[in-house]
């Protein structure tokens, strides 16, 4: 907390992480000029607080210590703070040490010393008896004594001066309060934490700071010796007086700081009193009794102190003035004090002391302002702005998300609103703009709770739910792509920005792109790659018309430095605690909201002072009027939320002729797919498809084919070896039905070797053996014949089915297994020899799959151990036919494939 200062009262919640304080460039703002731009950090460890300078060495803090950098004095507090006391009427600043000792007559002594010891110097001279000058010195004793008594009375008396000085500047510093005590009354449990009731002084009382002062003393009437003991550092406090004023002057910085100071202590007083203030022209509270002016001028109301803060520094003094002079440090009027300096708190804190005093801000209840649709609705343009309402009225707020943006954090806790705001921020984007100006791309990971009244806008190209994790991801993915495709778009009209480009080709749809989330951390924790995405996506779609809006609960472990430095809204609703307010608005304001005002919040647009806003409710021309009895015993409370089906119907109206842009993220694949449906290539290349790719990277979807030969036109053809891994119910058999219908009617030399319990037709085939009648010998003769085929250039295709049954057979003649084998003879005849096998664990686990890079993974009904020797794939929904492929090409994480399955 700093305790002294320019910049007092401001408390800092400390954790492990580093704390950055400094002027400007910091975590910890203070507006103290001479701290450097970040001058120091400060965090918790195990053995207590450390401070690391900017350029020095870390240091502990020990409890009770004030570490001082600049003018500002820093103090540690734990716990809640003590109520304030209520302050007092100011005595002089006077002592009482009763009656100082009277100094002796120098002359006289030295005179009466000094005879009687000449007479005994001539008398021993005279008469030789050295007797005569012992008795003559005597008298030079009784002076020395008399001397040391007086220095010893003295002393003794000075000490009085200083205890009762003590006590004097004890006194004043008991009658006031400051602000590092105003501060943390804020923190204090009781029902009066700001001393609001009890007997309140007549007129303001006013701490100022500190200063040198000159103490008088009662009964004494020469002073002039004692002045070198009476001055001393003490709390200036003044209580203003009627008809009196208090002129100010000094540097602007130091001048704002004591200005805020002085208004919340009046606040305070208004408050308690039911008095009233005038603050450069407006009025707070009651009749006023004290009025805050700039400019200088005599008192012409004898009812109200005229307190004013000005650069002028010609101020005539008289015996109504008082000048506080902040650049000679110095204070004239009634009293004189030198050497000041002056306590001052910063902005942020004055608007929350005024907040926690209830003077001049809205009351608990909720604002009966709605919002409406806009007879000009769905007409704006968004290429230089992209704006939305989020309540009218005394507490309204607009967003315009291109210069307060381009990206928006919203936070708050359970019941604070999040939910409401964050539709209503959206429906003011979509009720201003038509689809083909914005488009959405809602993530909701509250299970669909939040968006799913949207899904049915044209604006909104898809909702995504935590339901499949995957989803989320794919389309993080699109978006991904869709900001490369712009960059290469803007690099070939060569423009630098989304608005350049909307003004040099106005014929391109090209909407601006809205992601919306709802509840990041859980995004963060089903997806931990998700946050370095979103980084990438916040920081290079500031000129591509991209714009996050993110919510969640606490920013803590799900926003990380990286997105929050490209963050230029930020919305705080009621937050749990204090630190969570701390976090993202740099004041505890946020933990003030009243529980019974949901969707209350702050808005800060860069370094701005957050500004208190209440998200209105839409209201439709045709919701009905309902008329009740008004009772004065019972409460009616009017609806808060908008009749969301109401107004997305009422949209949907009007967006019904508009034009639509084609959608940035294509629909997910379908559950089910015929390949009767899927694009046929020409009967000469001998391909068939057998699946329908999800790419969301190129924003495409496309059929994948089994065939002889790659395809030079970019179809995605597999030309070799290829294997299915999964288990029984996971659509395999479905895709083997399909793989072997295409191999049966090739014009190649075909092999069936089924592993299925029941023996399949042998005569589609050129060769068909199943596993129950394969023993060594047969398998012999098998491998032999396959050879004899493939010296000859005969291409062989050869599908296994349930690797398992074959994984472990033997064959005569060989040390070599069934398996070894096989992998022989594709290494010896790749070119002539190609393999499609099915199977799951043991082929997923077996060597042969080393030999075949193409593969496709179906996870339905695998088990998470069955999983553990799968590479690291992309997420899919968990259903019949869908599988992951991984190929020579795209070895990592691999596509999204619906298979065939007729």
């Amino acid at each position: 907390m700093t305790a002294e200062g320019p910049d007092s009262g401001r408390m800092f919640p400390l954790t492990r992480v580093n704390l950055t304080v400094g002027r400007s460039s910091a975590q910890a703002q203070i507006r103290d000029p001479w701290l450097s731009a970040h001058d120091f950090d400060i965090r918790l460890s195990s053995n207590g607080p450390i401070i690391t300078p900017a350029q020095g060495k870390p240091i502990y803090w020990k409890a009770g210590e004030t570490f001082v950098a600049g003018t500002t004095s820093f103090k540690l507090h734990r716990g809640a703070g003590e109520p304030l006391r209520i302050p007092k009427q100011p005595k002089t600043f006077e002592i009482s040490c009763g009656q100082p000792p009277s100094p002796p007559n120098v002359l006289l002594q030295v005179i009466g010393a000094a005879a009687p010891l000449m007479i005994g110097i001539v008398l021993m001279v005279v008469t030789g008896m050295w007797y005569f000058l012992l008795f003559s010195g005597i008298s030079v004793i009784i002076a020395v004594v008399l001397i040391a008594q007086y220095r010893r009375s003295r002393r003794r008396f000075v000490e009085k001066i200083r205890a009762a000085i003590e006590a004097a500047v004890s006194d004043f510093h008991g009658s006031i309060f400051t602000p590092e005590q105003m501060m943390l009354a804020l923190t204090a449990d009781g029902p009066d934490p700001l001393a609001l009731a009890g007997s309140q002084p007549q007129y303001p009382v006013l701490h100022l700071g500190t200063g040198v002062r000159k103490a008088a003393m009662q009964q004494v009437v020469e002073t002039l010796r004692w002045q070198p003991h009476l001055s001393a550092r003490v709390d200036l406090v003044v209580q203003l007086k009627p008809g009196h004023r208090t002129v100010v002057t000094g540097d602007p910085d130091i001048l704002h700081a004591l200005k805020n100071w002085t208004i919340v202590q009046l606040l305070r007083h208004v408050r308690a009193t039911r008095s009233g203030l005038v603050i450069d022209g407006v009025h707070v509270g009651g009749s006023p009794v004290v009025e805050i002016s700039q400019y200088p001028k005599k008192p012409d109301d004898s009812h109200v102190h005229h307190l004013i803060f000005t650069r002028d520094t010609e101020v005539v003094i008289d015996s109504l003035t008082t000048h506080i002079d902040l650049a000679d440090r110095r204070i004239e009027g009634p009293w004189v004090a030198s050497d000041v300096v002056p306590a001052g708190m910063s902005r942020a804190s004055l608007d929350l002391i005024t907040y926690e005093l209830g003077l001049d801000q809205p009351n608990d209840q909720l604002s009966s302002d709605y919002l409406e649709v806009s007879p000009q609705c769905m007409r704006g343009q968004a290429i230089t702005e992209l704006v939305t309402s989020l309540g009218t009225g005394s507490l309204g707020l607009n967003i315009d998300l291109v210069p307060d943006g381009p990206h928006v954090l919203i936070t708050g806790t359970t019941g604070s609103g999040k939910s409401e705001l964050l539709l209503t921020l959206l429906a003011g984007l979509i009720e201003r703009y038509p689809p083909c100006e914005v488009s959405m791309i809602l993530l909701d990971f509250k299970g669909g709770s939040s968006f799913n009244v949207l899904a049915p806008l044209p604006h909104t190209v898809s909702v995504e739910t935590n339901h499949v994790a995957a989803t989320s991801f794919r389309s993080l993915k699109a978006i991904a792509a869709e900001l490369f495709r712009r960059e290469s778009l803007f690099a070939d009209h060569q423009v630098a920005d989304y608005a350049a480009f909307r003004s040099k080709a106005p014929h391109i749809d090209l909407p601006r792109l809205v992601v919306a989330i709802d509840e990041l951390r859980v995004l963060i924790e089903q997806n931990p790659e998700a946050s370095t995405i979103l980084a990438h996506l916040a920081s290079t779609g500031r000129s591509l018309g991209f714009h996050l809006v993110i919510a969640t609960q606490r920013t803590q472990g799900a926003v990380s430095a990286d997105i929050r430095a490209n963050i230029g809204s930020l919305i705080c609703l009621r937050t749990a605690t204090e630190h969570d307010s701390w976090e993202v608005l740099g004041t505890a304001e946020a933990f003030s909201i009243s529980p019974t005002t949901p969707g209350r919040a702050y808005h800060k647009a860069g370094s701005s002072t957050p500004r208190l806003f209440q998200t209105s409710r839409y209201l439709l021309n045709d919701e009905p009027i309902v008329l009740q009895p008004c009772e004065a015993s019972k409460e009616t409370t009017l609806p808060v939320t908008t009749d969301w089906p109401a107004l997305i119907q009422r949209f949907r109206q009007q967006a019904a002729s508009l034009p639509v842009p084609d959608p940035v993220l294509l629909p997910a694949l379908p559950q089910q797919i015929d390949k009767s449906f899927l694009h046929l290539l020409p009967a000469s290349m001998g391909a068939s498809p057998i699946g329908l790719v999800d790419d969301p990277t190129r924003s495409a979807q496309y059929p994948v084919y089994l065939g002889h030969t790659s395809d030079p036109g970019g179809h995605l053809v597999l030309s070799g070896s290829v294997a299915w891994i999964g288990s029984a119910g996971s659509g395999i058999a479905e895709t083997l039905a399909v793989v072997a219908e295409y191999v049966a009617g090739s014009d190649v030399e075909t092999v069936f070797l089924d592993g299925r319990p029941v023996v399949g037709d042998p005569n589609r085939w050129d060769t068909y053996l199943h596993y129950s009648e394969a023993n060594a010998d047969i398998l012999q003769h098998f491998m032999a014949d396959i050879k004899a085929r493939l010296r000859s250039n005969t291409t062989v295709v050869m599908i296994i089915a349930d690797w398992g049954s074959w994984a472990n057979a033997l064959v005569t003649g060989s040390f070599q297994g069934f398996d070894e084998q096989l992998i022989h003879l594709l290494r010896q005849y790749s070119m002539s020899l190609k393999i499609y096998v099915f199977g799951g664990r043991e082929l997923a686990g077996g060597r042969l799959l080393g030999m075949i890079p193409d593969r496709f993974y179906l996870p339905k009904n695998s088990s998470t151990e069955h999983q553990m020797i799968w590479p690291k794939l992309v997420e899919i929904p968990s259903l019949i036919s869908r599988a992951v492929l991984v190929t020579a090409e795209k070895p990592s994480g691999g596509w999204e494939v619906q298979l065939a399955d007729g």
